[in-house]
């Protein structure tokens, strides 16, 4: 039979500490463990501060020079700046004869653009300021005798044409006149014997004038 357990005894004084052992060999590799899980993403960072602007760096070199751009689109058409205007011709259609020293008063008018021409007095008179020009042309008649015609402005005449001898003599002449408002313009013989006219349906006899340009 197996006997009474004896009272636990009293504790052993603490010995003294052994000397270090000697460093174990390196053990060998463990294997590569499993790839943990994903963590949780973190929260997003505050944005930082800009920096100050850096410096203007240096131009550089130009570049080539590009093609040429396609046509734009064509532009309206403008407006026409409004022309004054001012022209006549006059005739005689039958014969003046003996035409007296005064306005020579031709009794057909072909063109008188402005009205500026007047056939009761047989002067021109002009209403816009401007450089004009001015032509005549006389027939002598074919019974001899002269014909001295002068183109006159405001009573002064300015250029004449002549003819003499027998048969019929045509000539003409022409004169560019700077005008202000009120001049008055006209043909008229040189004097009583210079006056041999002739002119008929195909109107030999003609004064004609026109605005060149406004002054």
């Amino acid at each position: 039979m197996t006997g009474v357990k004896g009272e636990q005894g009293m504790k052993g004084e603490h010995g003294m500490n052994g000397e270090q052992g000697i460093n174990g060999e390196q053990g060998l590799k463990g294997e590569k463990g499993m790839k943990g899980e994903q963590g949780m993403k973190g929260d997003k960072g505050s944005n930082g501060l800009d920096g100050i602007p850096g410096k203007l760096g240096p131009t550089g070199p130009q570049g080539l020079i590009g093609l040429p751009g396609t046509n734009g689109v064509k532009g309206e058409k403008g407006e026409q700046a409004s022309q004054q205007k001012s022209a006549f011709s006059v005739v005689f259609t039958s014969d003046p004869g003996r035409h007296a020293v005064s306005p020579m008063k031709y009794d057909t008018i072909i063109t008188n653009v402005g009205n500026h021409y007047n056939l009761d007095t047989g002067k021109f008179v002009c209403t816009i300021p401007g450089v004009y020009v001015f032509h005549v042309t006389s027939l002598k008649s074919n019974s001899g005798g002269i014909i001295f015609t002068r183109i006159m402005k405001n009573g002064i005449f300015q250029v004449s044409t002549w003819a003499d001898g027998n048969g019929h003599d045509s000539v003409s002449t022409m004169v560019v006149l700077d005008l202000v408002s009120g001049d008055q313009v006209w043909t008229q013989p040189y004097g009583t014997s210079h006056n041999y006219y002739h002119s008929d349906i195909n109107r030999f006899c003609s004064f004609s004038g026109f605005l060149l340009y406004a002054a």
